[in-house]
């Protein structure tokens, strides 16, 4: 069946850095959080969806290896950062992540049990709330830096998402399509249709994605999520900041190419 994107995870070594940037770029970005388990973030709330931006902020919190776990979100954040920054997850909504385990598994997916965990948030009033989720993976061979996994929300949603967070000074409204570069293009697009999300993930070799965008960039990935799209209601509410990070003009889009932003590649496009 078709999915929604709930999230995307980007990772940085930076994360007071990557506040900053987003917020330059005309982002709300909520205050930081920590999670138990050696990991902290701060968000980008949008309509229904929003983007993580993620970070080590105490590296003693996650083992070196943890062989009693098939598979875990702080370990391959923590060794995705010893790779490179950029989107190292694509997380899509869910209503029961123990049912969608048992799909991704049926469509030949390696699925390792479902995560829950919780942790505190903030409101935009500075009260705390109870957040909680349950995470379940569809991992593929082929995509090692590039994981995907739904995330159900064990919350009410008013103590999650909050207006004073959704609203933009740049217009941003939703998140387009995830752009992925991979030397096994076709497989991959064979994977995401399999498991639901072909409608989501656009996954090019690397000659179509720089044919398709107009940009070429070292920091492509040739095996993992190259960025994703933007889409803001007015492109002059976003135009000045965006070049004043580094966006160029290409091919009728304004990019952020992910050599100058965080490894990630921000198609901006209008409504």
């Amino acid at each position: 069946m078709p999915r929604a994107i709930d999230h995307l995870v980007l990772c940085v070594n930076d994360l007071d850095a990557a506040i900053s940037a987003y917020s330059r770029l005309g982002f709300t970005v909520t205050p930081r959080a920590e999670h138990p388990f050696g990991t902290g973030n701060a968000l980008i709330q949008l309509d229904g969806m929003y983007i993580e931006l993620l970070a080590v902020v105490d590296s003693d919190k996650i083992p070196e290896s943890d062989l009693a776990q098939p598979f875990s979100f702080p370990i391959y954040n923590r060794d995705y950062l010893r790779h490179r920054e950029g989107m190292s997850m694509l997380a899509l909504q869910s209503d029961d992540a123990e049912q969608d385990r048992l799909d991704f598994a049926a469509a030949g997916a390696a699925v390792p049990p479902v995560f829950h965990f919780e942790r505190d948030a903030m409101t935009p009033d500075g009260d705390k709330v109870g957040v909680a989720f349950s995470l379940a993976y569809a991992n593929h061979p082929l995509l090692r830096h590039a994981v995907t996994f739904v995330c159900q929300h064990r919350h009410p949603v008013q103590n999650f998402y909050f207006p004073a967070y959704q609203t933009h000074a740049n217009g941003a409204l939703t998140l387009g399509k995830v752009l992925i570069d991979h030397w096994a293009a076709d497989a991959v697009r064979d994977f995401y249709e399999a498991i639901g999300v072909d409608g989501i993930v656009d996954a090019l070799h690397g000659d179509e994605l720089v044919n398709q965008y107009g940009l070429e960039d070292s920091a492509f990935p040739s095996d993992g999520f190259a960025g994703f799209e933007l889409i803001v209601d007015d492109m002059e509410k976003i135009s000045g900041a965006a070049k004043s990070l580094g966006a160029v003009d290409c091919n009728g889009y304004l990019i952020l190419p992910p050599s100058r932003f965080f490894g990630v590649m921000v198609v901006i496009k209008p409504k």
